[in-house]
């Protein structure tokens, strides 16, 4: 098997604007909240949003309170005022600002200018911290429609950053596509498909490395070494027949030859010894040695199935395969890691995209993209247990579980418009992608998020 080198990349860090502000009135810690901020939210808000009365969920009596935001989601993303919902309540919510029922009630703008700078500063609190900082747990979720990407908190299912690639130097068709996470959470990557590049960023949301890869898709990590492997995006007709192999530590990229067309679906074996590949285009998938080069290739029986994706069980003994056109869910014994065959194939909904593995490897959880539901499989029995329904799944597509194993995370296309928003916003508001949050003990929605246009791939910390 031929290996191509890509260039050598480089490795550089930009930081954001919006993380590193220069200090002046709005972001100097507790004394300026508690004198400047939290009386203006005493005035104005907190006769419908604190004490015994908290419509929507949302409390403004106390920093620590707004920051949990309300029952849909947060209420305001710090060092971001223009997509804070609360912001674009007191602004663009037609046909009048809230709160429109109590002139008296609506912000200045002299009060608005006040919270927006605050916001943009960092919306720091009593400390003098930004909300959500330190050792928090994230999952992050690419909004491929506008360029940006969901930093979401885990402890308080809220959208906490907004990194906007767009502020970082890419336009707004870049098109970041899937992201992968590192096991402690010090590093995170994501495709932009357009732009042909994958991207490192640090804790901070910084980026700190990045890769050259035409029409990146699907990523992978090897939970053995520091490698990282890349798909070709479903969106490219007739990409390269290689996929990539990267270092993380260094972000130097060579390309696989896989000898099929359009090489999408990838996972690695849980040795690292193999990293699998499927076609979109024929029933076809090979398992590469990665150590001797050796390649095989196995073939999918029946009708052209289009595999979008595969994943490897936590035990490495399963791996798991989902097919766009047929509805089949595929499940391969990982133990003989190069023939890998086939040992049982059921039927999910229509058009089954990216499975996740529960922690312990007992179920796999599936967003099938045309039904717009979610299906939980029994991996011992072969067979689904449950199927998920209800407003906020819009054309599911990526996910990804909590470190502890409790909740499931979903994104949301919502190209199809299935999914309106709460509040119009103006053009473009009325069809946000979405993220939904499922308790995996009750199997219940328990709250939807509203995010960016074409809410894509989907990633939390890896169960290794």
């Amino acid at each position: 098997m031929k290996i191509f080198s890509g260039g050598l990349s480089f490795v550089f860090i930009l930081l954001l604007s919006t993380g590193c502000a220069s200090p002046n009135t709005a972001s100097s810690g507790g004394d300026y909240y508690s004198s400047t901020i939290q009386p203006i939210f005493d005035a104005k808000c907190s006769s419908c949003h604190g004490g015994s009365k908290t419509e929507a969920g949302l409390n403004l009596t106390s920093w620590k309170n707004l920051v949990k935001g309300s029952d849909a989601g947060e209420a305001i993303i710090a060092f971001n005022s223009a997509n804070s919902v609360l912001v674009e309540m007191a602004t663009k919510l037609r046909p009048a600002a809230h709160p429109s029922s109590q002139p008296s009630s609506v912000l200045s703008e002299a009060e608005l200018s006040t919270i927006t700078s605050w916001i943009d500063n960092g919306a720091k609190g009593p400390e003098g911290l930004a909300p959500f900082s330190g050792n928090r747990e994230f999952v992050y979720v690419t909004n491929q429609g506008e360029a940006t990407i969901n930093v979401i908190d885990v402890e308080e299912n809220v959208v906490a950053r907004l990194v906007d690639l767009k502020t970082m130097g890419f336009d707004a068709g870049a098109k970041p596509h899937h992201l992968a996470v590192e096991e402690n959470g010090s590093f995170w990557y994501a495709t932009l498909i357009s732009a042909g590049v994958i991207l490192k960023f640090n804790r901070n949301n910084e980026i700190v490395g990045r890769a050259t890869f035409e029409v990146p898709g699907l990523l992978s990590m090897d939970p053995s070494s520091d490698r990282l492997f890349v798909g070709r995006s479903m969106a490219a007709v007739n990409p390269p027949q290689r996929i990539g192999m990267i270092d993380r530590r260094t972000m130097e990229i060579e390309e696989l030859e896989v000898f099929f067309p359009r090489p999408h679906a990838l996972a690695v074996s849980s040795d690292g010894k193999y990293v699998y590949t499927a076609s979109l285009a024929e029933n076809k998938a090979v398992a590469i040695d990665i150590d001797n080069e050796e390649a095989t290739f196995k073939d999918i029986e029946g009708p052209i199935h289009t595999i979008v994706d595969l994943e490897v069980s936590p035990d490495g003994k399963t791996m798991v395969g989902t097919a766009q056109l047929t509805g089949k869910f595929f499940f391969f014994d990982a133990t003989d890691q190069a023939n890998l065959p086939v040992t049982d194939e059921i039927d999910v909904n229509a058009a089954p995209w990216h499975p996740v593995f529960s922690h312990d490897g007992a179920k796999v959880y599936v967003a099938n993209k045309m039904a717009q539901t979610v299906s939980i499989i029994d991996v011992t029995s072969r067979s689904v247990e449950a199927v998920i329904e209800g407003y906020g799944l819009a054309q599911p597509h990526g996910a990804a579980i909590s470190s502890d194993g409790k909740t499931l995370y979903i994104s949301g296309n919502n190209l199809n418009a299935a999914y309106e928003s709460r509040h119009d916003f103006g053009e473009g508001s009325r069809n946000p992608g979405t993220v939904t949050v499922i308790d995996l003990a009750s199997k219940k929605i328990v709250k939807v998020l509203e995010v960016g246009l074409y809410a894509s791939g989907t990633a939390g910390r890896p169960s290794w």
